[in-house]
């Protein structure tokens, strides 16, 4: 791949369709289409027809300038092109099937970028070709310009390599095409070393025999030239210089007059080694291209002598080589309609391997289920309702329809509106129609829209009479059936030869009197004499094809166009979000940040909010305007993860607890106005949290439903000062993981493979508790690490109203209080009432682990469960091992901390396991018990090694953007999910089979599935140790999110501990670091009433 662009410049007409063409780039540059350094130049020719070779004199010129401007200097200094890659893409003519030209021309395909900095968007030939240039054909060479027709779709299927040693030259791309094709075309002569000697335009029968091939092609001209720095910066010395001065803005300012130059049949072909001083300077090869008018006087004779005589001296000796395109194909996009439509039903760019496009007959657009799109037919970024039928072999692009309308076969419609449906409901279109809207501008500010209706088969520059037709019939029968005169298009002065459909004044702008509109345009296509639509026609102010074109209003034509796409993309939105799809939404908020279309989308993700009943839908929806808001601030201020408690929000999350929805959602959308407005992106990002924070509200209902999974029966009562004990083993996860995480595990499901483990010989965790004959609760938190506590006693209600707060001291425990129902908050009754009325006592409840903060082993979970197992007992209840892990889930909820529910899993039940939760609400999770023989699980402890790396977890952060990922639905995070439950389901298989190696496998595949679903969970120096450990071990694998805490390794030999130890020595791991003896607990959570 080759270093961006230094400059790209886009070359067009006038200076209205400059400003809109320039808005196109910078909004493709600001989806990171174009590197954001790269300088955007959109040149207006300095006049009308240039000509190429003007055109691209001119841009360079431009190009100079703003670039030794970067670089400080005061003058225009040809230095600056030494080290520079300047793309200049020409836009040519005006088109009469786009009005926003060959460039942007829109395809049906679909731009799919890496999410990860993606966004959506209609994709057009530039788009096509500024991939081509950048990806396949500009990699490798040196600096210098490269130039660029836009008037033909250019498929390059691999990239073009070019020797580039010492280039020092012209470039010309070629494609080698057929002689058919190359008869209305440029056609190099290239002689046996690759050298161009020739230039030839139209070649004849006989002419042609000298430019084929030994393989029956040519080399047709592609479009496509590359001049080296020191070849453009001679070039550009010619534009101080008369007359070609006159090829740009500064003769022009200079009050030069312009002349037209080609950039293949002027400025290339007097480097040509077989084009004569004499031929080239008289312009008899150069006046043959493309019609060029020959200089009516001596004066423009001797100025055109001039300017040629210049490039002559100024050029010549330059080798021009040339270089084919393999396998390349060149369509040229002719004015010819039906080759129009065959480049949109059958375009040949499909050929072509672009990265992350996808094809497909109906693209960006919404088509009711009550409509027809017969195969064959094309639809391009369009709605469609109503009934209405498209024939194969027809394309409908920018437009939005209703109706029982029957669009038959070979017909192409663009640009209509939803105004026009119910005149063409009452209206029979005919085969091989070309039915469109243009967006004008008159008298400078006048705007309006132009109907237009051609034929097929119509050939616009041909002259009337001659077997030609308008609307696929001939004139003489338009003119019979119409009571149309042949005056009333071309004016009594006009020359009979000079007259043509082009510049035929057939379509009504306005009446006098009168509304005029598509229905006057409709009637020239098949309608009988109507004397009444005949006057109206008639005393209408028309314009022809050719004045339509010249006045199109190209920034209205491109917002016609981004409306209808996100009308489309809202309707999309919609649908996805309500039928729960898969559908990825994220590039398309994306885009609409960019491109100012936030507003709909937020008003359309708040709809969608007030149309369901399901949190799940609601949950998605808040999370996707947060994505909204995220994408508004443009990454400049901040992570999207953060605190979401500011005061101002919580009267919108009070309404989300209590289950008003609607209520809820629409207090967010007044409140979220407030910070909208603002134009400080920490605004935004403050707001994406809060909206967040509002899901994560829904999150936790969806999972508390888990609570009717949690079953207990009544057991004896220890008595007052009985210490109840809870010991738990830690667990560590070997596949699966992140797929028990809420949402994930109840939208897409989850199963999760792990082993409970002693760590040291020792079960880790533990509770324990007693009541105690003061009605209050004694909280202590032990610590056996650095032999410390904390001692809480709660006598009031408050005391216990941190519990949702993660981080308050002892919220934990004060959770699983209430999950435990030992009292109720809030309450009228206080909290030694409820206690002394509910179990004439308190309670005094200790906790502790051996296990550092953040290790990943799944502590706080299991801890959870151990604390749970305690209360029930010492109230005399008791819980299986499912409702107690059901009940740490819930436990999470009210603690807002999230989590899955594989920890408690691995923790609370022994040995090896399965856990798998279906897609389903209520969330309920199910164990599968895993067999293995003793021999396994011998060679199991002997190869099972924990090493802690020394590294604290930040597994809340990573959760944070685990989830946001999931919600915007990205598609490599959903097949990771897809891979991580498969990979659980081949590691459980393994471990009955005995085959620890698959095991292993199971284990490295796992840690590259986390790594994906959490980027940044491998610090460095962890992937140090698994770098030195890798030749020893079947698998190994972070525990947990990842990020640090504990790494499980598998050796493939027994003494594992020892092998470990050994390596990480001799790899020189960091202090911190401690390595410890792991075996697979087999009795799991053990509960002792003690005496």
């Amino acid at each position: 791949m080759r270093r961006p662009w230094t400059a790209i410049v886009l070359t067009c007409q006038n200076v209205d369709s400059a400003h809109a063409y320039q808005d196109e780039l910078i909004l493709r540059q600001r989806k990171g289409l174009i590197p954001p350094d790269t300088l955007l130049l959109t040149v207006e020719d300095p006049k009308a027809h240039v000509g190429s070779g003007g055109a691209t004199l001119n841009a360079l010129l431009i190009a100079a300038e703003h670039l030794s401007a970067r670089s400080h200097f005061t003058v225009v200094n040809s230095d600056v092109l030494s080290d520079a890659y300047i793309l200049i893409m020409h836009m040519g003519r005006d088109f009469p099937y786009n009005p926003c030209g060959k460039a942007f021309t829109t395809l049906p395909a679909t731009l799919t970028a890496d999410t990860a900095v993606g966004y959506d968007g209609l994709f057009c030939n530039l788009d096509s070709l500024l991939d081509t240039m950048t990806r396949k054909i500009s990699p490798g060479s040196p600096p210098g310009v490269w130039v660029c027709s836009t008037d033909m779709l250019l498929t390059v299927p691999n990239i073009l390599e070019v020797d580039w040693t010492e280039f020092n030259g012209v470039c010309a791309v070629t494609v080698a095409a057929d002689v058919a094709y190359a008869r209305n075309h440029g056609v190099f002569k290239v002689d046996a070393e690759g050298t161009v000697e020739d230039i030839v335009y139209k070649p004849s029968n006989v002419g042609m025999q000298e430019l084929v091939t030994a393989e029956g092609t040519v080399h047709l001209v592609a479009g496509v030239v590359f001049l080296s720095s020191s070849t453009a910066e001679r070039l550009l010395t010619v534009h101080v210089t008369p007359p070609l001065d006159a090829c740009t803005y500064l003769g022009l300012d200079s009050g030069a007059e312009p002349i037209k130059l080609s950039l293949f049949f002027d400025i290339l072909l007097c480097m040509a080694t077989l084009v004569t001083e004499e031929a080239f300077v008289s312009g008899d090869r150069s006046g043959q291209y493309g019609g060029t008018p020959r200089p009516r006087n001596e004066r423009e004779v001797m100025t055109m002598r001039n300017a040629r005589a210049l490039l002559w001296k100024t050029l010549r000796g330059i080798n021009v080589k040339a270089v084919c395109i393999p396998d390349g194909r060149h369509d040229y996009m002719t004015e010819d309609a039906s080759v129009h439509l065959q480049h949109l039903v059958k375009c040949p760019l499909q050929l072509d391997p672009i990265c992350n496009l996808t094809w497909a007959p109906i693209t960006h657009s919404t088509i009711q289920e009550d409509c027809t799109v017969e195969a064959g037919s094309v639809i391009v970024n369009s709605v469609l309702e109503g009934g209405l039928c498209v024939s194969s072999g027809s394309a409908v692009s920018h437009c939005h329809l209703k109706g029982h309308i029957c669009i038959p076969e070979g017909c192409y419609l663009h640009a209509l509106g939803e105004e026009v449906s119910q005149v063409l409901q009452a209206t029979k279109l005919v085969p091989h129609t070309v039915l469109q809207c243009f967006h004008v501008k008159l008298f400078g500010t006048n705007k309006a829209k132009v109907y237009t209706v051609l034929g097929t088969k119509d050939e616009l520059q041909a002259t009337v009479g001659q077997g030609n037709t308008f609307c696929n019939e001939s004139w003489d029968v338009f003119f019979q059936r119409t009571g149309i005169l042949h005056g009333d298009l071309w004016g009594p002065h006009m020359p009979a030869d000079e007259c043509c459909l082009m510049n035929a004044k057939l379509f009504p702008v306005f009446h006098p009197t009168e509304p005029v509109g598509i229905a006057e345009v409709l009637w020239l296509l098949h309608s009988s004499k109507d004397i009444s639509l005949l006057d109206r026609w008639r005393g209408s102010w028309r314009l022809s094809l050719q004045e339509v074109l010249s006045s199109v209003d190209h920034s209205a034509e491109f917002m016609w166009r981004r409306d209808l796409f996100y009308s489309v993309g809202q309707h999309h939105v919609r649908k996805v979000l309500l039928s729960g799809r898969g559908d990825c939404l994220l590039p398309f908020f994306k885009s609409a940040a960019v491109e100012s279309y936030h507003r709909q989308v937020l008003v359309t993700l708040d709809q969608v909010v007030s149309r369901t009943a399901t949190p799940g839908v609601t949950a998605r929806t808040l999370a996707c305007i947060a994505d909204v808001l995220g994408s508004l601030a443009g990454g400049q201020w901040g992570l999207r993860s953060g605190p979401a408690a500011n005061k101002m929000w919580q009267p919108a999350y009070q309404l989300l607890e209590a289950g008003e929805y609607a209520a809820g959602v629409q207090a967010l959308a007044l409140e979220r106005e407030c910070w909208l407005d603002s134009s400080r992106p920490d605004f935004l990002i403050r707001a994406a949290r809060h909206y967040e924070g509002a899901e994560q509200i829904l999150r936790r209902q969806t999972v508390m439903t888990a609570k009717q999974f949690i079953h207990t029966q009544q057991s004896a009562v220890p008595g007052v000062g009985q210490w109840v004990v809870a010991e738990c083993p830690a667990r560590i996860d070997l596949s699966g993981g992140w797929s028990d995480t809420p949402p994930i595990t109840y939208e897409h499901g989850g199963s999760v493979t792990n082993v409970a483990l002693l760590i040291d010989g020792k079960k880790p965790i533990g509770a324990k508790a007693r009541r105690i004959q003061e009605p209050e609760l004694v909280l202590v938190i032990d610590s056996n690490l650095d032999n410390s506590s904390v001692r809480l006693t709660c006598t009031e209600l408050s005391d216990m109203e941190t519990y949702c707060q993660p981080h308050a001291p002892g919220a934990l425990l004060k959770a699983c209080v209430v999950c435990a129902d030992l009292l109720t908050l809030p309450s009228p009754s206080s909290l030694r009432e409820q206690l002394q009325t509910r179990h004439g006592c308190g309670f005094e409840l200790h906790t502790w682990s051996n296990i550092p903060h953040g290790s990943g082993l799944g502590t706080s979970s299991i801890l959870a469960g151990a604390i749970l197992a305690v209360l029930y007992k010492v109230t005399g209840l008791e819980a299986d091992n499912l409702s107690l892990m059901h009940g740490v889930l819930y436990v999470e909820q009210l603690l807002t901390s999230g989590g899955g529910w594989q920890d408690q899993v691995g923790g609370l039940d022994p040995a090896v396991k399965i856990g798998r939760c279906r897609p389903q609400v209520p969330v309920k999770v199910e164990v599968e018990h895993v067999s293995i023989s003793d021999k396994v699980l011998q060679a199991l402890n002997s190869r099972l090694v924990l090493v802690y790396t020394g590294k604290t977890r930040l597994a809340r952060n990573l959760l944070q953007d685990v989830v946001r990922n999931w919600y915007a639905r990205l598609p490599e995070v959903v097949a990771n999910c897809d891979d991580l439950v498969t990979n659980a389901e081949e590691c459980a298989k393994a471990f009955r089979e005995g085959d620890l190696s698959t095991v292993g496998a199971c284990m490295d595949s796992y840690w590259e599935q986390k790594k994906k679903m959490a980027p940044g969970c491998e610090p460095v120096a962890v992937r140090k140790m698994m770098t030195a450990l890798k030749p020893h071990v079947y698998g190994q694998v972070l525990a947990g999110a990842g990020g640090g805490g504990f790494m499980c390794v598998l050796t493939k030999e027994p003494g594992g501990l020892q092998l470990v130890r050994k390596v990480l020595q001799t790899a020189g791991v960091g202090e911190d670091v401690s390595i410890h003896t792991a075996q697979v607990d087999t009795s799991g959570i053990t509960v002792t009433t003690l005496e």
